[in-house]
């Protein structure tokens, strides 16, 4: 993750608080970084779409390096713990 990127707002560690912001983003194009399983020092950007919030997770629809649309939920968890950045696009 660049030094310049800023997340959202979302730094309130409240699931419901994180589900509302979510809500909020539903239908919009963000930009998230996604701290990745091996080793997890490693972040990932993408550029995307919040397509639903459900009750423990959201969906976020991308292009992969294929350029094919890909879905991927996160949980509001991933937020709060901070594997899971919403920045500003």
């Amino acid at each position: 993750m660049s030094e310049s990127a800023k997340t959202t707002g979302i730094e309130s560690k409240n699931i419901a608080d994180i589900m509302e912001m979510m809500r909020q983003l539903v239908g919009k194009e963000v930009r998230i970084s996604v701290k990745e399983s091996k080793p997890k020092t490693h972040w990932e950007e993408k550029v995307g779409i919040i397509e639903g919030v459900y009750p423990t997770v959201f969906l976020f629809r991308y292009k992969n390096s294929r350029n094919v649309d890909e879905r991927v939920a996160y949980s509001y968890v991933d937020v709060a713990i901070d594997d899971v950045k919403i920045l500003e696009n």
